[in-house]
């Protein structure tokens, strides 16, 4: 029996992204193809924070995972005639593909957002997102004094970590730089967004590129429907234990992929 898979057409792939010692991007080669470890070996390369943070166990998002494919499931039930492992493969294949439209909604706010603090946001470009942008715009125009750095890479050399922060900024009412990260989340008036542990390990390592170290924001932009930004400043006690779990982290990629980045690997030698 013959079933229908779902589309792969909008399938999205994803792999470990990686920046020189320079701060500067290297997620391919120059052939096209994505950079390994391998490639990071030959070419002292560092990891990136959030492949950093995919060695801990995030339990809301796996309980988010599951219950996307529970749903799947009740919505797509087996087939008379259906091989097991096809059934199986049919509803990871659905799971994929609404994982992946969720990851686009994000990725097209989190551009137009991007656009919008360079000057060079074009509504008829995707004119069914700037409701949500909107909900940023109105925030940004109380509260954003200066952008500073949109999109800015950073390295830690010491550690042996890159990363790309969303906007580096000053704000009306917080002394000195302040990072920003944009999250797209459902949220409604009877669910308010959660703020969850992996955003501050997240900018508290971003946080350790930077000196003085700044301050740290993370805005939530609703996925339901347009509505006021939620924003969350997180407190020094709160990005200080965040920083021993990111470096926690480290020396457990470090160790588990048998590989430190060292800093000194590009510097000219005295003979």
């Amino acid at each position: 029996m013959i079933i229908p898979l779902p589309n792969k057409s909008n399938a999205q792939t994803s792999s470990q992204h990686w920046y020189t010692m320079d701060g500067n991007a290297c997620h391919r080669q120059s052939d096209g193809k994505p950079t390994t470890l391998r490639h990071a070996r030959k070419q002292n390369l560092v990891p990136s924070v959030s492949g950093i943070l995919g060695m801990i166990e995030k339990p809301q998002l796996t309980k988010w995972k599951a219950d996307m494919m529970v749903r799947k499931c009740i919505e797509n039930p087996y087939k008379p005639g259906e091989a097991e492992q096809d059934y199986i493969d049919r509803m990871h294949g659905f799971a994929k593909q609404d994982k992946n439209e969720i990851l686009g909604f994000g990725t097209k706010v989190h551009n137009a957002i991007e656009m919008w603090n360079l000057g060079k946001y074009d509504e008829a470009e995707d004119p069914e997102i700037f409701p949500y942008l909107d909900t940023y715009i109105r925030w940004a125009q109380k509260n954003l004094k200066r952008v500073i750095a949109v999109e800015k890479t950073v390295v830690n050399k010491k550690l042996g970590y890159g990363g790309t922060i969303d906007l580096v900024a000053e704000i009306n009412g917080v002394r000195g730089v302040c990072l920003i990260d944009y999250k797209t989340q459902r949220w409604n008036a009877e669910k308010k967004p959660s703020f969850h542990d992996s955003w501050v390990w997240q900018l508290a390592a971003y946080r350790k590129t930077m000196r003085p170290n700044p301050n740290c924001m993370s805005l939530v932009i609703s996925a339901t429907d347009p509505r006021p930004v939620i924003e969350k400043r997180w407190t020094p006690t709160e990005l200080q234990a965040a920083w021993r779990l990111f470096s926690a982290a480290t020396t457990i990629w470090q160790e588990s992929k048998k590989y430190i980045p060292n800093h000194e690997f590009n510097q000219p030698s005295d003979n």
